[in-house]
């Protein structure tokens, strides 16, 4: 089993971006005014965008290539165009994504003293799929990515994400 060395440049990122997230959840966290409010609701609803936007454009790739090899020879000119701008979009997603996801964990740190049922199974949903995703990112062992492969790309658990995410919009407006 071989150790990846770990990137710095993935390192300063990290911190730079908890250093991003935690001063605003810790100026609103406690804040009972109206526009603090709207400032998280408004947060909730990047998230919701930044997934959208990271999710819909790969997802259509990958399924577009998968049926350009299904069908022969006539598409495979299409299946070699798509192969070539799949890091630059693997790379939009993965940062989208990451974006989506901080931006929706500072909304539920904001809003902690709602906390609920659907938002902590929505926190636990959304930090599986972010873990998986990094896992296929950053490991190079060969368990480590399949592991990472079959959790990442479970169909329930997007089912399960994307109703978590309407059923806590629901929830939250009341």
């Amino acid at each position: 089993m071989t150790i990846k060395k770990t990137n710095p440049k993935f390192i300063v990122f990290s911190i730079l971006l908890v250093l991003l997230v935690i001063p605003p959840t810790l100026a609103y966290a406690d804040d009972d005014d109206d526009d603090a409010e709207d400032i998280v609701e408004s947060l909730g609803w990047v998230a919701v965008g930044a997934g959208i936007a990271a999710n819909v454009p790969f997802i259509a790739m990958n399924k577009i290539r998968r049926y350009a090899l299904k069908t022969g020879s006539s598409t495979m000119q299409v299946a070699k165009q798509i192969r070539t701008v799949y890091k630059p979009i693997l790379n939009f997603h993965i940062m989208l994504n990451s974006i989506g996801y901080f931006v929706g964990m500072s909304h539920g740190l904001m809003l902690s003293r709602h906390l609920d049922s659907v938002s902590l199974s929505l926190a636990i949903v959304m930090s599986v799929m972010m873990v998986s995703g990094l896992l296929l990112k950053y490991t190079s062992s060969r368990n480590s990515k399949l592991f990472g492969k079959l959790l990442h790309g479970q169909f329930g658990l997007v089912i399960l994400l994307a109703s978590l995410v309407i059923l806590h919009i629901v929830v939250g407006d009341d």
